[in-house]
């Protein structure tokens, strides 16, 4: 049997060979650069939105910056009356039930807490909006009466029921007073930065509720702080003290128990 030698491979067979096995790793490179390129495209949107919201944002608060409050308190000098009777003004306090007790002083006060606000507002050419608002507040009073009973009919026990009720009068005014100085901290951190919203009609839908969402709570806990002031200066120790400066006046016609 005759074997029959195999040529050598000859220079163009080498070179066939390592031409295609370059267009192989070719190929590879290629789809790799596609698949590469693809995921690109397919993250570049996200990337730009996330791009874009970060800029619209840092353009809202530069352009915006932070909303405005303004605070003051309108203070107001109470009148006094003594047009009424004791019976009369046990009537106007809600005490009619207690048939031991008199009422020779009343306060009466008209609290106000006013507010406005004015929105800033930027649109951007797809219609996202950022908001802003200005704030003003105005804490006072429509009136102030302090209300001393007709029977007072001496000095001793009319100063001295007219000192109660100017601590009522105090009260209100002082807390009032106090509290306006002590909103613009929380109204000002409230509003440092603007809202963003996808439209303007969204923006200006939630104006109001933003603005009131934030004052009313403040409002709220102002006007505990006043009750719980009255309250302790209508306590039963402070009563009593007033009795007893009460029944120390020359010729008390009746005791007096009980003071608002």
């Amino acid at each position: 049997m005759n074997l029959i030698p195999t040529p050598p491979p000859t220079y163009f067979d080498w070179f066939n060979h390592l031409r295609f096995a370059g267009n192989d790793q070719i190929r590879k490179d290629r789809a790799a650069s596609f698949f590469a390129g693809l995921l690109l495209l397919l993250l570049l949107p996200q990337r730009m939105a996330l791009a874009g919201n970060d800029s619209f944002e840092a353009n809202c608060e530069k352009l915006m910056g932070p909303g405005k409050v303004a605070v003051v308190y309108l203070d107001i000098a109470p009148a006094e009356d003594s047009s009424r009777t004791a019976r009369a003004l046990q009537s106007v306090s809600g005490k009619t039930g207690d048939a031991y007790h008199n009422v020779y002083g009343l306060t009466h006060a008209e609290p106000e807490f006013r507010y406005e606000f004015r929105t800033r507002q930027w649109t951007s050419t797809d219609g996202r909006t950022c908001m802003v608002p200005d704030v003003s507040v105005k804490l006072g009073f429509a009136a102030m009466r302090v209300y001393l009973a007709r029977e007072l009919d001496d000095s001793c026990r009319r100063n001295i029921v007219r000192e109660h009720e100017l601590e009522h009068v105090s009260a209100w005014r002082s807390h009032f007073r106090i509290g306006a100085r002590m909103l613009e901290e929380p109204l000002r951190a409230a509003f440092s930065q603007p809202r963003y919203y996808a439209s303007q009609n969204q923006a200006r839908s939630d104006s109001r509720p933003w603005v009131e969402g934030i004052l009313q709570p403040l409002q709220q806990h102002l006007m505990k702080g006043v009750i719980a002031a009255h309250r302790a200066i209508d306590s039963p120790v402070a009563y009593q003290r007033v009795t007893q400066r009460l029944r120390a006046c020359p010729e008390r016609p009746r005791e007096y128990r009980e003071f608002r």
